[in-house]
């Protein structure tokens, strides 16, 4: 029998009480809710996660920002592009369309030109103005111009371009190493064509000197009668002839055993490459344009 502790409560019925007393009291302290501290609704650090997950993920390659449709058609073609000045009030679409065909005619020649300093060496700068000049354009040994108000129509501008390129090839890209100096031929009255300079054999083909023609010279030896002014014009008409006209400048060989050699000398010159074949005829036998520029 069990003994009597309290409120005749045995021993075993004071455990039961203790045990149920601390269960309930446990249950409170459990179920209970702090009224001093409010619960808050931000349970997760969402911007940590996100940073845990772009540190997990491979990046997408980055995009280059081009600024504009001018930038764009100069990727890839900045130092030609770097050389072009715009003057006197270029319009945004007079600058893609010329500068567009300005990098074709520098890009062909860099490419193909088989002798002498590279152009895009030679030529320093090219200046697309949109005043009008004394003439359509003009160039020295490293420099181009083109007047765009002068030009009788935009389609003028790849020949006169061409025409310029000419003068540059002639007088910056082709230049001799000799120090002893050709007395017949100079650059603006000055004396600088090396006795080894290969534009010399060219222009001996039909002048003996800067001014003078030879007397067998005759019109048929010329591509365009512009060209029998000097034998700077001479080399540049060819020039823009071959590279945009191959085919009528064959034709005109025919006629011509001068007219041939100076054919051979430009083909070999750019390796037998040309921008275009050109579709321009022979109007008649013995006949030659003003100037190769206006043939498109």
């Amino acid at each position: 029998m069990e003994k009597k502790i309290w409120l005749n409560l045995t021993i075993y019925d004071f455990r039961k009480l203790f045990g149920a007393s601390v269960i309930i009291f446990l249950m409170l302290i459990l179920t209970a809710k702090k009224v001093d501290i409010p619960t808050t609704m931000i349970q997760v650090d969402y911007l940590k996660e996100e940073q845990k997950e772009k540190n997990t993920e491979h990046p997408s390659p980055t995009i280059e920002l081009i600024s504009s449709p001018l930038d764009r058609l100069c990727s890839g073609q900045e130092t030609f592009c770097k050389k072009v000045i715009y003057t006197g009030g270029v319009n945004f679409d007079d600058k893609m369309r010329y500068t567009s065909e300005y990098l074709s005619i520098i890009g062909f020649i860099e490419k193909h030109l088989m002798k002498g300093t590279p152009v895009s060496v030679a030529l320093k700068s090219y200046i697309i103005n949109g005043e009008p000049g004394k003439r359509r354009g003009g160039a020295t040994a490293e420099r181009i111009r083109i007047n765009l108000a002068s030009l009788g129509a935009p389609e003028e501008y790849w020949g006169v371009s061409s025409h310029e390129f000419g003068h540059v090839v002639d007088l910056g890209a082709l230049r001799g190493l000799s120090k002893y100096k050709d007395q017949n031929y100079t650059e603006f009255g000055k004396v600088k064509f090396s006795v080894d300079d290969s534009s010399l054999e060219y222009y001996r083909l039909s002048w003996d000197s800067e001014s003078i023609r030879k007397e067998t010279s005759e019109e048929k030896d010329f591509c365009s009668r512009y060209g029998m002014t000097n034998p700077f014009e001479d080399f540049a008409e060819c020039h823009n002839l071959y590279l945009n006209n191959r085919q009528l400048f064959k034709v005109m060989t025919n006629e011509s055993r001068i007219l041939r050699q100076k054919y051979l000398f430009l083909a070999n010159l750019f390796d037998n490459q040309v921008i275009q074949e050109g579709k321009s005829p022979l109007l008649y036998a013995g006949w030659r344009p003003w100037d190769t520029t206006v043939l498109y």
